[in-house]
């Protein structure tokens, strides 16, 4: 196989509890994630240097090259991408003897048509990495298991697992073959730093997702609870302990939060992740159609705003 094409698909917490710090530095939570309908394409392509084009942004990996190709102005072009990193633990997990055998190219595209925002708390970049590893791993001859490749993410980012393991079901038509893909599911309850995912039942909706337009940093965040303090996982939905930071800390997030729980009429309202993302949550569509159309009036004024309308645990 020389090319293949994935959508790369955002997700969203319908829990998130930080119950710690971890001696590493890192975070202990507990959250409920699940699969969106928005997505990213994200294609990967074996081919030669004389079939591309010099003046794309290109990381060496392991002794071979990767250009990416993009549409998006505001994503990294170096190894702070994602994608490039995926690649490395990719190549790193099959191992430089065996790489040729498995690899036999020394350039490689990869193209990302962005749609999903960046640093909005809905797994963008960790969703680019999770259809980097699905995807290699298809081109090579299926190596590793979905729980490998699971593992292999959590390596360099904290949503890669659940990322995987969700758009493995979200792209299971072109993954057919995959070992483990039968326990693939659009939702899962996570802990430890993410790397513990284990599926659980959906919980369908109809979503508007509005990001204010401004970016928030995970890594102070997280830093920041350090001096909020933490609490005992209850384990129950719709409750996000970053909210406790992001809404102090970006002036923009929580007026876009107050105006859509003053006028979108939504059963549930919460930030995904460490935000700045607002997401209203429908049983009914056409409820979430006229939240739009309320949301519209905002945009009007602001033009930064951006908002979707898509589907979760469908």
């Amino acid at each position: 196989m020389n090319r293949i094409t994935l959508n790369a698909h955002a997700k969203t917490n319908l829990s998130l509890e930080i119950t710690g710090k971890r001696p590493d530095g890192y975070h202990d939570i507990v959250s409920f994630m699940q699969g969106l309908g928005l997505h990213d394409v994200l294609s990967i392509e074996k081919c030669t240097q004389k079939a591309t084009k010099y003046n794309l942004p290109h990381c060496t990996v392991n002794g071979i090259v990767v250009y990416l190709c993009t549409d998006a102005k505001t994503i990294p072009t170096d190894m702070d991408n994602l994608a490039f990193r995926a690649v490395k633990a990719f190549t790193d997990a099959i191992g430089l003897r065996d790489l040729e055998k498995y690899i036999p190219t020394d350039t490689m595209l990869i193209d990302i048509r962005k749609d999903l925002p960046v640093s909005a708390g809905i797994g963008g970049g960790s969703a680019n990495a999770a259809v980097v590893l699905l995807g290699l791993n298809e081109m090579t001859g299926r190596p590793f298991t979905l729980r490998q490749l699971m593992n292999i993410g959590a390596e360099f980012g904290a949503d890669v697992p659940f990322s995987t393991f969700m758009n493995a079901y979200r792209n299971r038509g072109v993954l057919a073959g995959l070992e483990g893909l039968e326990e693939a599911s659009d939702a899962a309850w996570t802990a430890g730093i993410g790397e513990i995912v284990e599926p659980a039942e959906s919980v369908p909706r109809y979503v508007i997702l509005a990001n204010p337009g401004t970016a928030i940093s995970t890594k102070a965040a997280y830093k920041a609870f350090d001096e909020i303090g933490y609490t005992a996982a209850e384990k129950k939905l719709f409750i996000n302990d970053m909210e406790k930071y992001t809404l102090r800390a970006d002036r923009k997030a929580a007026t876009l939060k107050r105006f859509m729980d003053e006028r979108l009429d939504a059963k549930e309202l919460l930030m995904s992740g460490s935000g700045p993302t607002m997401v209203a949550y429908y049983e009914d569509v056409n409820k979430a159609r006229k939240g739009m159309t309320a949301l519209a009036e905002l945009i009007e004024e602001d033009c930064s705003i951006r908002a979707w309308l898509t589907d979760s645990g469908r």
